[in-house]
């Protein structure tokens, strides 16, 4: 594979190009000589009847002096203001004409001027070593000083020079739209001309003044632009042949620099080594008889190396200094004409030519190296030497005291050695002082120059890569191109290029070429232990499921293993990739490159097709469909095959200085590439419904993923090769990315499952020990629990972690795609409409543009992701853990979540433009027309507020509203729903709720009373009933002891003994089991302690003629009951006639938190819920 184009398919492109521009240049330039003839004398007769400044200025100014101009007034003084200003604009207009003119009448001469200049120009401008070695280093210090100043200069006339060389590249093109606006402009000065009745009274009109000028002014910018067009070849051949001069020019003043600046560092050099020759040459003999000056001497020649090496390093800190100036000095010239040569070429296919040649001018500032270490190490020396020398200010009794420390004889010839010791040591501290400070100035300037650098160059790096990113950077599809195409084939393949090419891949590498032999080496290893790692693969596969055995640690080390695995053909490849990318040819690195990324897409691939494998982690850790996993297997093996085109030919061709259009054996590689991904990835995507249901947000969003391939083939299709070929890179690594979220994700999933399953297991042991510890009978027996089940996970625990993965991976797309982020801030710039903002003479027009109803749109959609996530997440981390009543935590994630949804709506139609001093205004008109309308739906808002606020009820309270009974299940802001005792779901306004009255059985305390009646028959022990009772009370477990069960006799009726039985139950669910509980309990002590309960019983009496009354029917409510014989016992008549007579006890009666029964004379039933 080539990185550049074939030569001769450049000049055949380049060709046809010139002849269609030569072409609509001639045929533009007769047109413009046409009427250029007639132009001369329509200008002369303007001239004449143009209004001059005088004349402007004393109208304007009789207007100006009227205390209170009328309507008319004020118009006319606004037509004279804009009539001066187009005067101005005309004027001006008028000298740029006369200088055009007199550079394309001179153009001719000052071209040969500037050949001669040329060539004169010589090698022998710059001054030879020799004359510069006698000057001192003040004047060769002030000489290039002097010359940095003169190359500044020079650099900013090449940059001039060149933006108008780029300005004249397109010049015919702006200049047609130049003639054609100013065409119009004069048509409409015309028309307003025609339709300006002046009054025929006044001897000047402001308006017809006005519009005469705008005229004269459009035909003069007319005419302008047409000259310029018609001189643009010769003005063009006069900057180029001042470009050629000024970069002769440029390159002597480097040459004349370089050269002062080799002579400033030998004469630097030469000075300190001078200093250090001077010291001690006189006592050579006195030193080496004496340790102690021998010492000495030692360390003056220390300080005398010191010396030296600083030395070299300031003279290296100069040079790198005026390099980086240098370089700081151009970016400013591009960073000054950028801006121009955008405005000046935008749209053309050339500007991303230009701004290509300008990034790749602009230095790398990750090569600059810090300065802020040794600034700090040279102040800290520097502080260390004045240390020294204040030491030094009095030699001699440093001299003296030095001697006195040792055994040696002290003379005075010694002393004077020492002492002339120690003032050399002073003079080269002087000297080493001197030099720090000179090396600190030098570093503090290049860390400066080096900061300002860095920032400039980053800046117009970030200007650049916008301006490219949106800008078409090649030759679209066009129907020319595919009839071009067969040729352009031919060329590619048959050229001279590739034998070249392959040339430079048998290049030796370089010493780092070594860095590939650890990764060789482990692939060696990896590849001979593969049947070691597979057998442990297996054991793990075969505790998978087993209580004892499976833990969570067995998916990651089965996920390793599988890395493992797959890891060794692709570390070869990136061996062969290392290799290259190490090697000196450019091609050959972009090459390597591309083997490493591809390289790790096998890897990638690779690895996800083991996991994926017959029996392998997806079905026996996942739990996933074998033939969902067989599926998404071959899927991913056509998925790596169409990334192959896709990865090589997106990272090789950012390097190469052809485009893909002129190779159309890449190009239509690539576009087959990410075709074929874009079908693959949509089939992976709709490959997971038959088999886990159908959840339209993600399957919108895995296809709207799915079709970005498809997005960025239409990209280089289009021509906007440059943005698609960064995009695609950093598409691939986005689905690296959520290949591995959904790895992570599953991993994560069951080791939560097997956590909680592993603690029901313990808990389950827990119970059976303590089982057995009570006396339980039989023994511990461990039976394997079934095959994972993901609905045992819990949710909390799973909340908690995917929204740690969430963030996590969040945080990881952000890394790929943050440096494009400053890309998209061209959106900022494209107006989508206009808002007004203010009032009066402040309002301002204030554009929306794309990147706002972009982050609008994103604002919709984290509002929705936060109002549906953040309040549960909200409740499981922070409210779980709080001490709060019962629906607390529910009301307030229900208003967190009312909150967030109306503060993203209030922010995104911010950001739209719609100001919240409008919105107010609409909510209130809103407000009060829905209000009106939806009185009832409003009504039900508030209530719900209401509801949530004061928390009359909460979820699970059991309440009675009427005839209904149940338990709060949801509470929503319109209404709520209640569960009835039926397991009915009812859905009840919640304006019901505050305006009716509501009984909750649970709101503040569960404990409430139950009232059992008893009735028992006349004759009965009545304390032994109390005691009964009483005790039936004490032994049910469900009531309480606080409050005490109370009894009573409440009255005495006429069949019956009536008792109340008082109890307290903790729960609502307890009133009737403890209603039910006591009433059979009391029925089996009565009838062990022979009391009898009061029953309804009827006789029926015959009484005859003679007298005589005979029994003829008993019954009793207890025998209809249970079916028992009528009862025999003889009853006295009531009167002497037939008649029937009834007996009946007090009905029960079931009120608010009572439970009735009845009880009667002769045998009976009991009381109970509801009993009569």
């Amino acid at each position: 594979m080539t990185a550049r184009a074939p030569a001769p398919a450049v000049s055949v492109v380049k060709a046809v190009s010139v002849v269609k521009k030569v072409a609509q240049r001639i045929t533009f330039l007769a047109l413009a000589l046409c009427i250029l003839m007639t132009s001369a004398v329509a200008l002369a007769q303007q001239q004449e009847s143009l209004p001059t400044r005088d004349t402007l200025a004393a109208e304007q100014q009789k207007l100006e002096q009227i205390e209170a101009p009328d309507e008319q007034q004020q118009a006319a003084l606004e037509d004279l203001r804009v009539a001066v200003q187009t005067l101005d604009l005309l004027e001006a207009l008028r000298k740029e004409l006369k200088t055009l003119e007199s550079s394309a009448q001179q153009a001719p001469r000052r071209i040969r001027e500037l050949e001669r200049q040329l060539s004169a120009l010589s090698d022998s401008e710059a001054p030879a070593a020799d004359t510069l070695d006698g000057l001192t280093v003040e004047t060769l210090s002030q000489r290039t000083s002097d010359a940095l100043d003169r190359l500044e200069t020079l650099q900013g006339q090449l940059a001039s020079v060149n933006a108008r060389l780029i300005s004249a590249e397109t010049r015919p093109e702006r200049a047609q739209s130049a003639i054609a606006k100013a065409m119009a402009d004069a048509e409409q000065a015309r028309t307003q001309l025609q339709t300006t009745d002046g009054d025929e009274t006044q001897t000047f009109d402001p308006a017809q003044a006005r519009y005469r000028l705008e005229l004269a002014l459009a035909e003069l910018q007319a005419e302008y632009h047409r000259r310029e067009l018609a001189n643009n070849t010769q003005l063009r051949e006069l900057d180029a042949q001042r470009r050629d001069l000024l970069q002769r020019q440029v390159a002597i003043e480097e040459a004349r620099l370089n050269a002062l600046r080799a002579a400033l560092d030998r004469q630097r050099r030469a000075e300190s080594e001078k200093a250090v020759a001077d010291i001690g040459e006189e006592d050579r003999a006195a030193i080496a008889a004496h340790p102690v000056l021998r010492d000495i001497q030692a360390t003056n020649r220390e300080l005398s190396d010191q010396l030296l090496e600083v030395t070299d390093r300031t003279n290296d800190l100069i040079r790198r200094a005026i390099d980086t100036r240098s370089q700081l000095d151009r970016v400013r010239q591009i960073k000054r004409t950028l801006n121009e040569q955008i405005d000046a070429i935008r749209g053309s296919p050339l500007l991303s030519r230009i701004l290509n040649e300008q990034r790749r001018a602009l230095p790398d500032v990750d090569e600059l190296g810090g300065m802020q270490e040794e600034i700090a190490e040279t102040r800290l020396s520097q502080f260390d030497l004045v240390e020294q020398r204040d030491a030094l200010r009095q030699p001699r009794a440093l001299a003296e005291k030095s001697l006195a420390d040792t055994d040696i004889d002290v003379t005075p010839a010694l002393i004077d050695s020492l002492v002339k010791l120690f003032q050399s040591r002073s003079d080269i501290l002087e000297q080493l002082d001197r030099e720090y400070g000179n090396l600190l100035t030098v570093a503090i300037d290049l860390q400066l120059n080096q900061e300002q650098l860095a920032e400039l160059t980053t800046s117009l790096r970030g200007v650049i890569e916008e301006q490219l990113f949106w800008v078409a950077s090649s030759r679209p599809l066009t129907l020319s191109w595919w009839q071009d195409a067969p040729g352009l084939l031919a060329i590619q393949v048959g050229g001279d290029v590739w034998p070249e090419a392959l040339a430079s891949f048998w290049q030796v590498p370089d010493i780092h070429a070594l860095a590939v032999v650890p990764v060789l080496i482990l692939a060696a290893v990896l590849l001979m232990s593969r049947r070691r790692i597979k057998v442990r693969l297996l054991n793990l596969h075969e505790q998978i499921g087993r209580l004892k055995r499976d833990t969570q640690m067995h998916t990651p080390r089965a996920i390793l293993y599988n890395a493992l695995l797959a890891a060794h053909g692709p570390m070869l490849l990136a061996v062969i990739g290392g290799l290259l990318r190490l090697g000196s040819d450019a091609f050959a690195e972009r090459v390597g490159e591309s083997l490493l990324q591809l390289a790790l897409a096998w890897g990638v691939i690779g690895w996800t097709r083991r996991l994926l494998v017959s029996d392998g982690v997806a079905t026996r850790h996942f739990h996933w469909s074998a033939g969902y996993v067989a599926r998404l297997r071959r899927l991913l093996f056509w998925l790596g095959i169409s990334l192959i085109p896709v990865i090589l030919i997106s990272v090789t061709s950012p390097g190469s200085q052809a485009e893909l259009s002129s190779r159309p054996l890449f190009l239509l590689l690539l576009l087959a590439g990410l075709l074929a991904m874009s079908v693959i990835l949509v089939r992976l995507i709709l490959a997971h419904v038959p088999y886990f249901g159908l959840k339209l947000f993600r399957l919108l969003l895995g296809l709207a993923l799915a079709l970005v391939p498809l997005v960025l083939a239409g990209l280089v299709a289009l021509g906007y090769e440059y943005a698609a070929l960064r995009l695609i890179g950093r598409f691939i690594n986005s689905l690296y990315l959520f290949g591995l979220w959904i790895l992570v994700e599953a991993t994560v999933v069951r080791g939560l499952a097997v956590a909680q399953r592993r603690l029901a297991y313990r808990r389950a042991v827990a119970r059976r020990r303590a089982q057995i510890q009570e006396g339980a009978e039989g023994g511990l027996e461990v039976v394997e629990e079934p095959p994972l089940d993901m609905e045992q996970v819990n949710q909390q625990s799973l909340r908690l972690s995917k929204l740690i993965l969430f963030i996590g991976f969040t945080f990881a797309f952000y890394l790929i795609w943050s440096d494009l982020l400053e890309v998209f801030s061209y959106l900022d710039h494209v107006s989508v409409w206009e808002i007004e903002r203010g009032q009066g003479e402040a309002m301002t027009l204030d554009p929306i543009t794309v990147a706002d109803v972009i982050v609008a749109l994103v604002m919709v959609a984290l509002t929705m992701m936060l109002a549906r996530n953040l309040p549960g997440l909200l409740e499981v981390m922070v409210l779980s853990r709080l001490t709060l009543k019962q629906g607390s935590a529910y009301a307030i994630s229900s208003l967190l979540s009312y909150t967030i949804i109306g503060t993203g709506v209030v922010v995104s139609l911010g950001t739209l433009g719609v100001s919240w001093d409008k919105l107010q205004w609409l909510v209130a008109a809103l407000g009060v027309g829905l209000g009106f309308g939806l009185q009832e739906i409003f009504a039900n808002f508030i209530s719900g507020l209401i509801i949530l606020f004061e928390r009359p009820m909460r979820i699970g309270d059991t309440i009675t509203l009427g005839q209904l009974h149940g338990s709060v299940s949801r509470i929503r802001i319109r209404a709520t729903t209640v569960t009835d005792f039926d397991r009915k779901e009812i859905i009840i306004p919640n304006k019901t709720f505050v305006t009716d009255q509501l009984i909750n059985w649970s709101l503040s305390d569960n404990v409430t009373r139950v009232v059992l009646t008893y009735g028992v028959a006349h004759g009965s022990d009545l304390d032994e009933v109390h005691r009964l009772m009483r005790q039936a009370a004490d032994e049910n477990r469900r009531v309480l002891r606080d409050p005490e069960p109370q009894v009573f006799c409440l009255s005495y009726g006429p069949t019956s003994f009536n008792f109340e039985l008082r109890i307290f139950v903790n729960d609502l669910l307890d009133r009737l089991y403890a209603s039910d509980e006591i009433n059979r309990r009391l029925d089996q002590l009565f009838k062990e302690h022979g009391i009898r309960v009061a029953f309804n019983q009827m006789d029926v009496w015959l009484h005859g003629d003679n007298g005589q009354v005979a029994k003829v029917q008993s019954a009793s409510g207890n025998e209809a009951a249970l079916g028992s014989e009528p009862d025999s016992t003889p009853r006295p008549p009531a009167a002497p006639r037939s008649s029937r007579q009834s007996r009946s006890g007090d009905d029960g009666h079931l009120g608010d938190g009572e439970v009735g029964g009845a009880g009667h004379d002769g045998g009976g039933d009991g009381g109970g819920d509801g009993g009569r």
